[in-house]
């Protein structure tokens, strides 16, 4: 509200008088020109029974400009069209672009992504002159005849970087501020009948320096554009401020309007009725107040109201309770001149014991950071979008969002009221750039003050009545010093109900959170074990880049110990890739240098998403739902049922659930139940005993049960039977495989030049005399490889591979495999059938290599992989130690038994229950953005490929083996030197591979692997795996059997089984 202003306008005053005559677009201290003062998110209907429906596109009020506009693109201001904005102006030789719309998504310019570099290489004040497009905008509109006698305004929702508006050929205003609104009075340009509007938008000015946000740089109008029509009198904003007593059980509203009067002549009447309905109980009115005043000429005026409530509901995230309010205005004759709906919610936000609290409860912010895009409209969100990102948000246990790096949508707030979501707003600023250098950051270059005042005045003023707002945050990265000491000061002076955040400010005492950006664990708990005055919340964490997200629960078990530590929000929600279509019709995601070839570019380091950019969810997500999930269970004693359930809930008991379980033996369900959830109270534990059949003693499966949380009922976007959680426990049944006596008749043993092959009248084998590899696997007639079973110790480099420069530290890996030289070849008799023994030197580190194959009459390789490291020397850690093969793509149908259905690997596999799995080679499989490492399973005791009859190749480890199966070959998807360039931020390199550029080859590749290391995900750019999971250079050993599979066979009931020679071997 302007009664805020007093300050703003001093600094304002006192630093413009320095300005030096330069346009508004290129200097810093202007940054508006006739532009309305910022307001609440409000708007004018006709009738209480208008607003109470608050669909403005309906109302007579209102005129939307969106859809085509006349539209001219030029490479630098100086060819701008002159007079394009006079009536008389020829434009009929212009293009057309679609309003809201990004000129780089509407065929005007390219896109640009970059981190931490402007996109030019001018240095403030100045803007660059060469290259630095400008749009030209006219659209006509005949304004309607009912609106005489009305206050008419434009509404420009966002606008990149700056905006000049004319209308009917005489300047109305100029905006900077891309992503709260421009609003202009067009009252004094406009006449009957039809008009013009135009508009000019320049690509980058003076603002830039300050919107420079790890985002796809685009350009033009990004929100919706409109007119609307207000009495001469009207309600221009107000503050609604609910407050609670410290016992919650007493409410207090108090409000602030501002009114102001258009008319210039005389002075005039009116009353404000104030009056506050519950949804709840059919809008009944809970209070009224009214209120009658005399509106000078031009003048304006503020009224408030204060209303006491007895035990109002509350708003939470978990409870998100809101109450209607109604402003009407009416003339001194009574008649109604206007009407405004706003939804406000009870909530009392604190610092106390150095905790968050949210109605005298500390909250969990299980969060994400979110930027507004879309695929196909770039930063043009819808609100379809926007609800889908909330739905999928409350399915995955998301309760909490940062609006990174901007003020978002305001339809977005409202949806983050109604659904339930905690929501750091977070000011237009980030000078990213400039902030990483002590010399030219701008924190304390007081010139600068006025804009960002501005700035975070605008968040405030239009999003301050928004309960989910519990936090505001300064920006984004913009360095440090007096300016933001000042804007904190500004905030918390017009806004005392809420803490102000602000990550470069660290401890100092203009930010209430210790907001940290990626800290290590260890960074975490020396803060907890130091600090005890103020929460810390991470503003960033869980770099999601590519195949990501590992540890996260690591980070976790640390907060739920530590009561200062209180969470924090995974950067980020979304890819930022656009979807682009390539020469063969193909549509892929399109990152770096797909956007221009010339231009700057850091490449992939905008795809950080939890979800690709159609808002598919990447592996990642289920173990972040997991992570997050609020209902947690334990074990007390699993073979009687008994087992603990924790609510960490702060607001919500647990009689809206169920508890689901079920019983598997090897992936197939025994038992199953459904009770009630125990009404378990908020941040409670309670145990329950299940009623559990008897299990036998030992058997040849194993035995797991699996607790889950259910919804009961339907609830707003979650539909009833939705699982809020799960835990999955292994029961005490003893194991013991089924042992089968050797089949078939005996093997016989000749040697081909150099090549063994063992066969009978059923199979064959071959081992490669030279590589000692098995190179041929023949069964009923059919060769089961296209290529040999390989010692493999590399991986396809993740996105954090990359930034930690796995390629060149574990260069000795990639090829170590295929390096390995055979220097002993052995056979021995056994039984039917031969063991074959391997021994290999290695040019690429000191010790051996063997490989064993006990291969039975039956069709069974037993294949024995041993790795023996000779003390002394130094060697990189190994991506993974295992053996590749490759098999016909006669066999694309996967079933196996581990963990799943989704991909899993050491660091991220809470969320994948063990169980049998099964999906077609093409869906078991992720698709990242750039081509990686990806589709593994942990902990799979086995795994089958075969075709539609059932007929194929079962690997069955002695112990789990991490696995996979790719419809194509590891080099496809792998990164080699050259397949990249340095980034212009120099994070990661910039490569240019899509997944689209990935064949489906007529194959299928199987990864039988003992260990690989996890994902990581602490940050992109060099902070490694984990030590604990990481696969470290030393001797290693582990066995898996091949099994060949006739049409009718249950690979299932054939993992168990053991031959006599397999059962009793050791590693002598």
């Amino acid at each position: 509200m302007s009664i805020r202003l007093g300050f703003f306008v001093l600094c304002f005053i006192s630093s413009s008088s320095i300005a030096d005559g330069r346009a508004p677009w290129e200097d810093h201290q202007v940054f508006a020109i006739n532009k309305e003062d910022p307001r609440s998110s409000s708007f004018s209907y006709a009738s209480e029974a208008e607003a109470l429906v608050d669909d403005y596109s309906g109302s007579n009020r209102y005129l939307s400009l969106n859809g085509l506009w006349k539209f001219d693109w030029q490479r630098r201001f100086a060819d701008a069209p002159q007079y394009f904005q006079q009536p008389g102006f020829d434009a009929s030789a212009w293009g057309q672009i679609r309003v809201p719309g990004n000129w780089e998504v509407e065929g005007y310019g390219y896109p640009i992504y970059l981190d931490e570099r402007y996109p030019f290489d001018s240095t403030w004040p100045d803007v660059p002159q060469e290259y630095n497009p400008i749009g030209s905008y006219r659209k006509t509109f005949a304004l309607p005849e009912h609106w005489h006698n009305k206050q008419v305004f434009l509404h420009v929702g966002a606008a990149r970087s700056s905006l000049e508006v004319w209308v009917n050929g005489r300047s109305v205003g100029f905006s900077q501020g891309a992503k709260t609104p421009a609003e202009f009075d067009l009252t004094p340009y406009l006449k009957a009948g039809e008009n013009l509007i135009a508009m000019q938008i320049r690509r980058w000015t003076d603002a830039s320096y300050l919107e420079s946000q790890d985002m796809l740089r685009m350009s033009g109008i990004e929100r919706d554009v409109y007119l609307y029509a207000t009495p001469k009198q009207r309600i221009f904003d107000f503050h609604a401020r609910p407050q609670l007593n410290k016992a919650l059980n007493k409410g207090t509203l108090n409000l602030d309007l501002e009114l102001r009067n258009y008319t210039t002549s005389a002075d005039q009447k009116v009353s404000v009725q104030a009056r506050l309905l519950d949804p709840r109980n059919g809008m009944q009115p809970i209070f009224e107040q009214q209120k009658n005043l005399s509106l000078k000429a031009a003048g304006k005026q503020v009224v408030s109201f204060q209303r006491s409530l007895e035990k109002p509901r509350l708003w939470s995230a978990e409870t998100p309770e809101l109450y209607t309010l109604v402003l009407n205005l009416y003339d001194g004759n009574g008649a109604l001149l206007e009407s405004l709906r706003d939804e406000i919610g009870f909530r009392r936000i604190e610092i106390e014991g150095g905790q968050l609290k949210v109605n005298g409860q500390a909250i969990r912010i299980r969060g994400v950071n979110r930027h507004e895009t879309s695929p196909d409209w770039g930063h043009v969100v819808t609100r379809e979008s926007m609800l889908q990102d909330i739905r999928l948000m409350k399915a995955h246990n998301i309760n909490a969002v940062r609006s990174s790096h901007y003020p978002n949508d305001p339809y977005w707030y409202d949806l983050t009221d109604k659904y339930g979501l905690y929501v750091v707003d977070e000011a237009n600023i980030e000078s990213h750039p400039l902030a990483i250098n002590e010399q030219t950051q701008l924190g304390n270059e007081k010139s600068w003050l006025p804009a960002h005042i501005e700035r975070t005045r605008r968040m405030f003023e239009r999003d301050k009545n928004h309960p989910s707002i519990i936090i505001w945050s300064l920006g984004n990265e913009a360095g440090k010093g007096k300016i933001f000491e000042a804007t904190y000061r500004w905030l918390k002076e017009a806004d005392g109900s809420r803490p102000v955040q602000y990550e470069p400010a660290g401890t100092a005492d203009y930010t209430d959170i210790f907001a940290p950006m990626y800290p290590s664990i260890e960074r975490l708990a020396e803060y907890a074990s130091q600090h005890n005055d103020r929460p810390g919340i991470m503003i960033e964490y869980a770099h999601a880049m590519g195949n990501s997200v590992g540890n996260l629960q690591d980070y976790w078990d640390l907060i739920e110990q530590e009561k200062v530590l209180q969470g924090g929000f995974i950067w980020d929600w979304v890819d930022q890739s656009l979807r682009y279509t390539n020469e063969h019709g193909q549509s892929y995601w399109a990152y770096g240098k797909d956007f221009h070839p010339d231009l700057p570019s850091d490449g992939n380091f905008l795809n950080n998403g939890l979800v690709n950019p159609d808002r598919q969810p990447h592996p990642h997500l289920y173990e972040v739902k997991k992570v997050y999930q609020p209902i947690k269970f334990s074990a007390v004693d699993a073979a009687s049922g008994e087992f603990e359930i924790h609510n960490t809930f702060s607001f919500s008991d647990l009689s809206a659930y169920d508890l689901s379980w079920h019983i598997e033996a090897d992936g197939e369900v025994l038992f199953e139940g459904q009770q009630a959830m125990p009404a378990i109270a908020q941040e409670s534990k309670k145990r329950v005993r299940l009623r559990l059949p008897e299990l036998p003693s030992t058997s040849a499966k194993e035995y797991f049960i699996t607790l889950r949380a259910l919804l009961r009922h339907p609830q707003p976007l979650l539909e009833a039977g939705h699982e809020v959680a799960f835990e999955q426990f292994r029961l005490p049944v003893a194991q013991q495989p089924v042992l089968i006596k050797e089949s078939g008749s005996p093997l016989v043993l000749t040697h081909q030049q150099q090549d063994l092959h063992l066969a009978n009248d059923m199979f064959s084998v071959v081992i490669d005399g030279k590589t000692g590899l098995l190179s041929s696997y023949r069964y009923e007639g059919k060769e089961l490889l296209k290529s040999p079973l390989t010692p493999n110790f590399w991986r396809a480099p993740t996105d954090n591979d990359l930034g930690n420069g796995m390629p060149e530290w574990a260069a000795i890996w990639r090829d170590a495999g295929r390096n390995l030289s055979l220097t002993k070849l052995d056979t021995f008799r056994k039984g039917t059938g031969f063991q074959v023994s391997a021994t290999f030197d290695s040019e690429d580190f000191d010790g051996q290599y063997r490989l064993d194959y006990l291969i039975s009459s039956s069709g069974r390789v037993q294949v024995s992989s041993e790795l023996v490291l000779a003390e002394g020397q130094q060697l990189p850690k190994m991506p993974k130690f295992g053996m590749q093969l490759v098999i016909p793509g006669d066999y694309p149908y996967i079933s196996w038994f581990g963990r799943g259905p989704h991909e899993s690997y050491a660091d991220r596999q809470h969320s994948a229950p063990i169980g049998h799995y099964k999906r077609h080679v093409t869906e078991q499989i992720h698709a990242y953005i750039r081509p990686q490492e990806n589709g593994n399973k942990t902990d799979v005791r086995w795994l089958a490929a075969r075709d539609a009859q059932g007929n194929g190749l079962l690997a069955v480890g002695e112990t789990p083996l991490s696995a996979s199966a790719w419809p194509y070959l590891q080099e496809d998807i792998d990164f080699f030197a050259g397949d990249s360039e340095t980034s212009a931020s120099g994070l990661v390199p910039v490569t240019s591979k899509h997944a689209v550029d990935v064949p489906v080859r007529d194959l299928i590749t199987l990864n039988l692997d003992h260990r690989q290391m996890g994902v990581g995900g602490d940050t992109s750019w060099g902070r490694p795996v984990h030590d604990k999971y990481s696969v470290p250079a030393q001797s290693y050993q582990y066995r898996f059997t091949l099994i060949p599979l006739s049409g009718g066979e249950d690979p299932a009931q054939l993992a168990r089984t053991r031959t006599t020679q397999e059962a009793g071997r050791d590693w002598g």
